[in-house]
């Protein structure tokens, strides 16, 4: 019975030891946005909290976490995509991921909306990086 116990005992810690996860808080967030009509491709550095307004829509970047889940990286991001033309059905709350781009995503008429990465280091000012 003892050891059986500690049998018990050495799988249930391995186990755990063997599932780890590992988050890294971010104070902001790169986003790829393409226009679908024009093809132009923007790369926009965000603050958490601060709103980027595009011609049909407002972001706000929420929470941003860089994960390491059993040796596989992923970057998450909350995001509150909110529709500036009458139709409500395009709000949007949730989170996006770096490497499933297409499981969960706004939905916009214009823009296609890209989690590039998280950023560790606060950016401070909502920056435009890359206009193609």
């Amino acid at each position: 019975m003892k050891y059986k116990n500690f049998f018990l005992f050495f799988l249930f810690f391995f186990y755990f030891e063997s599932v780890k996860s590992e988050n890294i808080e971010c104070q902001g967030a790169k986003l790829r946005i393409i226009n679908k009509i024009t093809t132009q491709k923007n790369t926009y550095i965000i603050p958490l909290s601060q709103t980027l307004e595009l011609d049909n829509a407002k972001l706000k970047i929420f929470r941003c976490v860089k994960s390491e889940t059993n040796g596989v990286q992923d970057e998450i991001a909350i995001l509150s995509h909110q529709s500036t033309t009458r139709n409500t059905e395009d709000e949007f709350l949730g989170w996006i991921f770096k490497s499933s781009q297409y499981i969960n995503s706004p939905v916009n008429a214009i823009y296609d909306i890209k989690l590039v990465e998280c950023l560790v280091n606060d950016p401070i000012f909502l920056k435009k990086v890359i206009s193609d």
